[in-house]
């Protein structure tokens, strides 16, 4: 279990504030910090990991203190592992050196986890070798060497499309249901949170305002989208509308009363709910 209460002042884009965080994360919890760039989660991370020290407070991890304002637990003696955004592999260093160096792990270990992460046929490749996803498997595969308790990942899918993105959040939830790791998050893609974390910790001007499961935070009950109609086929019990949403045609189907006074080339606005869509005039077309 990690509990923590400490603060830290930072470097803000609006000048100096003060991190003032605390909590309780459970073990084998997944958790994300999110929030605006320069809110300081890399910062709390960092400090988890022992890579930077608060200014006051107290880190404890199943009751052992790992970090105060005058004290720090070694770095390698704390079961972490840690993915960074740009992968930081040693350029020096094929798959497999790279994924064991330092580590106190026997290549059977070792030789597991490069199966599990799927980098059996890459393992003599040097880093410039790889593909980004590959890269990044390879940064996860290093971290989950030690069977570390506790896994940080900062931004660790920034730079790679949509289908390897997809690819690895699900080889990692895998991982975490076999290996029971606790996984704390950082991210600005809402995708990559909703996907991984149980909970979401909102951080907002130096402190956690808001912690809610992903649905909760980023649910919305309706969607509002502006539009302009392209036609309009009034049937006896039914009207097909077609419309112009960034860029791309819509057409649905809604009461002929949902239409009454409207034209071709006006602005409307679709509000999208769980079951069916309404269709209302906007004043003005300026909008669009």
């Amino acid at each position: 279990m990690i509990e923590f209460e400490f603060c830290k002042t930072l470097k803000g884009a609006n000048g100096e504030f003060d991190l003032k965080v605390g909590g309780v994360i459970r073990d084998g919890e997944r958790i994300a910090f999110y929030g605006k760039s320069g809110a300081g989660k890399s910062t709390i991370l960092k400090i988890i990991a022992g890579l930077e020290k608060m200014d006051s407070g107290i880190l404890r991890v199943d009751g052992e203190i790992w970090g105060s304002a005058e004290k720090s637990f070694p770095i390698q003696k704390r079961e972490i592992g840690y993915v960074f955004q740009d992968y930081s592999l040693f350029p020096n260093l094929n798959v497999r050196d790279n994924i064991s160096y330092g580590r106190n792990t026997s290549r059977q270990k070792i030789e597991e986890i490069i199966e599990k992460m799927e980098l059996t046929n890459l393992v003599s490749r040097k880093p410039y070798q790889l593909s980004g996803g590959q890269a990044q498997r390879v940064a996860i595969a290093r971290a989950l060497a030690n069977s570390p308790k506790i896994l940080l990942l900062d931004e660790p899918f920034s730079a790679l499309d949509h289908t390897i993105k997809s690819r690895l959040l699900s080889e990692i939830l895998d991982l975490h249901a076999e290996l029971g790791f606790t996984l704390i998050l950082v991210s600005h893609d809402i995708a990559e949170v909703y996907t991984l974390a149980q909970q979401v910790w909102v951080l907002e001007d130096g402190s956690f305002v808001s912690r809610a499961t992903p649905k909760s935070i980023f649910s919305k009950n309706s969607i509002q989208l502006l539009a302009r109609i392209l036609e309009i086929k009034i049937n006896s019990f039914f009207c097909e509308v077609s419309v112009l949403v960034g860029g791309e045609v819509v057409d649905f189907v809604v009461h002929p009363s949902e239409v009454d006074g409207m034209k071709i080339g006006e602005s409307v606005e679709i509000i999208l709910k769980s079951f069916s869509p309404i269709i209302r005039k906007i004043d003005s077309i300026s909008r669009m």
